[in-house]
C-alpha cells in the first residue's frame, strides 16, 4: 500500500483543460446549464458537509496498521464490509476502467486530440487515480496516450469505496468537481463504532435527502471540452418534480432508485439494519467474460428498464385515402430523468413494430435491424441502408463536429440534437399502411420497446481501429422494455 506522501492530490477542475468549455449555445439542454451547481451559489454553500460533524480527537481508536485515508483498496474495505464489497464488485462502478470500450475510447480520444483530452474521461471513470495524479498523458512512438494499468488498484478498480466515501465537498455538479479528504472518510452517521475502525464523519452528502443526489451529480453531468452537453442526468433530475425536498412524499433521490434499501449487516458482526445496496444498478452491463455477478446484474438491469416506460399501440382506422393508420406511443414513467439518459449519444431506445395479415404475411415493419445489427436511423455510416426505415421511432442523441457533420465519439462533439422523453412525457408516431385490400381482414400487430447501450457501428469502429479485439466483447444485449401484441378487423 503506498504511503500517503507518495502522491500529491491534485484537484482537477474544468478550467485546467487546455480546451475551452463554455456552455454550448446549441443543443436542447442549453437551458439546463443554469442548474449546474457551483461553489458560491446561494444554495450550493450548504451543499457540502453538514454542520453537525463529529470531532475525532487523538484517541479515536483507529487501527494504526490501516492504509492511509483515501488509499484503502476495495478488498481492504470488504474485509469488514463484505456485503457492500460483493455488491460493488459486480457493479458498473467497478467496471468503469475494466470496460474495453471505455479504454479504447480513451486511447482514441487522447491520440486524436494530441493529448488535449487529458483527464476528461478518467476524471469520472478513475477519479481517485486522476485526482492523485497517477494518470498523466505520455508520448509513445510519437503518439500521445495514457497507461490505464489495471493492476494498479486505484486505476483498475475505477469508481471505488474511497472515491465516494472520501468526498469532502462538491464544487460543481459536472465533470468531477469535488474534493477528496485525506483526513477522514464520510458516511451517513459517523458513529462511534465506525470510528473504532477508521476516522469517519457524518456528511450531509450521504445523510440529507435534499443533498444526497449532489454526490451523484458530480460525475453524472458531463460537458465536453468543446462545450457540448454529453450527459445531463443530474440536471434532468434537478429540473423535474422528483426534486422536491420540501415535499417528502414526492421527493426521490438518485439513491432511491439506484441504491435501493434492504435489511442487512453493514459489517460481518454488525446489527441488522436498513442499508443501501451498492449494486448501483443502471442500464449498462459488463461485456467481458468472467466479470463478477453478471447474471444478477443483467436481472437488475432488465427489472429497472421494464419498469420505466409504457408502450401503447392504437388502431386509428382508415384515413381518407383508405390507408390503415396505427399510432405507437411511449411514455416515460418512474424515472427522475430523461429516457434514455446518461451517455445519450451511445444509448438507443426504439420501437420495433410489425404488422401481418391473417395469413401471417408481413404487411409493414419499422424498427428492424440491418445485417450488421444496426438501426437504419438515416445517418450515413451508421447502417448499410441508412434510409431504409423512414418511420423509425427512435429516442437518443445525435452529435456533430465543428463542421456540422455527424460524429461518433464524445470528444468530437461540438453540437448535438436530442430526441428524449422527459419524466412523465409521452411521444408518438403515426404509421400508415396501404389498407384497401385489408378491409374485413384481421391484422396482427406486434410492437416492442427496445434498449441497448452501444450501437454496433461504434463498436465496429473501435475494432477496425485495432483498439478492441474482434472477440474481446460479448454481444451488446438488446433489452425488451415493453411488448404489445394485438389484433383487430380492418373496417
Amino acid at each position: 500500500m503506498p504511503a500517503k506522501n507518495l502522491y500529491v492530490a491534485t484537484i482537477l477542475v474544468l478550467a485546467s483543460l487546455s480546451w475551452g468549455c463554455a456552455p454550448s449555445e446549441s443543443g436542447d439542454h442549453g437551458a439546463l446549464d443554469a442548474f449546474v451547481i457551483v461553489a458560491g451559489d446561494a444554495e450550493a454553500d450548504s451543499w457540502s458537509l453538514d454542520g453537525d460533524v463529529q470531532d475525532l480527537g487523538a484517541d479515536a481508536g483507529v487501527d494504526a496498521e490501516a492504509p492511509p485515508i483515501g488509499y484503502a483498496s476495495p478488498e481492504y474495505c470488504g474485509s469488514c464490509h463484505q456485503s457492500h464489497y460483493e455488491q460493488w464488485r459486480g457493479s458498473m462502478h467497478a467496471y468503469a476502467v475494466k470496460d474495453p470500450v471505455f479504454r479504447a475510447m480513451n486511447t482514441k480520444g487522447i491520440a486524436e486530440t494530441d493529448g488535449r483530452l487529458d483527464q476528461f474521461c478518467v476524471q469520472c471513470h478513475a477519479p481517485v487515480a486522476s485526482l492523485k495524479n497517477m494518470l498523466p498523458v505520455i508520448e509513445r512512438d510519437g503518439v500521445k496516450t495514457m497507461d490505464l494499468d489495471l493492476e494498479n488498484p486505484f486505476v483498475g478498480h475505477g469508481v471505488q469505496c474511497v472515491t465516494c466515501h472520501s468526498i469532502e465537498s462538491v464544487e460543481g455538479t459536472q465533470n468531477a468537481q469535488f474534493t477528496l479528504s485525506e483526513q477522514t472518510y464520510f458516511g451517513a452517521t459517523g458513529s462511534a463504532a465506525a470510528n473504532e475502525a477508521h476516522p469517519v464523519q457524518r456528511s450531509a452528502l450521504f445523510a440529507d435527502p435534499a443533498q444526497k443526489s449532489i454526490l451523484c451529480g458530480t460525475c453524472h453531468d458531463v460537458l465536453n471540452p468543446n462545450g457540448a452537453r454529453l450527459e445531463a442526468t443530474f440536471s434532468e433530475w434537478y429540473a423535474n418534480a422528483y426534486n422536491a425536498p420540501r415535499d417528502p412524499s414526492r421527493h426521490r433521490t438518485c439513491q432511491d432508485c439506484h441504491m435501493p434499501t434492504y435489511q442487512g449487516r453493514i459489517t460481518r458482526d454488525g446489527p441488522v439494519k436498513e442499508l443501501h445496496a451498492h449494486t448501483f444498478v443502471g442500464v449498462d452491463q459488463a461485456l467481458i467474460p468472467g466479470f463478477p455477478g453478471k447474471e444478477e446484474q443483467a436481472r437488475l438491469v432488465r427489472q429497472l428498464l421494464q419498469d420505466c416506460a409504457i408502450l401503447e399501440v392504437r388502431n386509428n382506422g382508415l384515413d381518407d385515402d383508405g390507408n390503415l393508420v396505427l399510432v405507437a406511443s411511449v411514455e416515460n414513467i418512474n424515472n427522475g430523468h430523461n429516457l434514455p439518459s446518461g451517455s445519450t449519444a451511445d444509448r438507443q431506445v426504439w420501437v420495433h413494430l410489425r404488422v401481418t395479415d391473417q395469413a401471417g404475411d408481413l404487411l409493414f415493419e419499422s424498427g428492424m435491424l440491418d445485417a450488421n445489427g444496426d438501426l437504419m436511423d438515416g445517418v450515413e455510416g451508421h447502417s448499410l441502408t441508412p434510409g431504409g426505415d423512414p418511420d423509425l421511432l427512435f429516442f437518443g442523441q445525435f452529435i456533430y463536429g465543428q463542421d456540422g457533420a455527424h460524429v461518433t465519439f464524445p470528444w468530437q462533439a461540438h453540437t448535438y440534437t436530442d430526441n428524449l422523453l422527459g419524466p412523465g412525457q409521452r411521444k408518438w408516431r403515426d404509421y400508415t399502411i396501404a389498407g384497401d385490400a385489408l378491409l374485413g381482414q384481421t391484422v396482427r400487430v406486434t410492437a416492442s420497446l427496445n434498449y441497448r447501450t452501444f450501437p454496433p457501428f461504434l463498436i465496429r469502429t473501435l475494432v477496425d481501429d485495432g483498439l478492441i479485439g474482434p472477440d474481446e466483447l460479448e454481444p451488446v444485449p438488446i433489452i425488451e422494455m415493453e411488448r404489445v401484441e394485438t389484433s383487430f378487423v380492418v373496417r
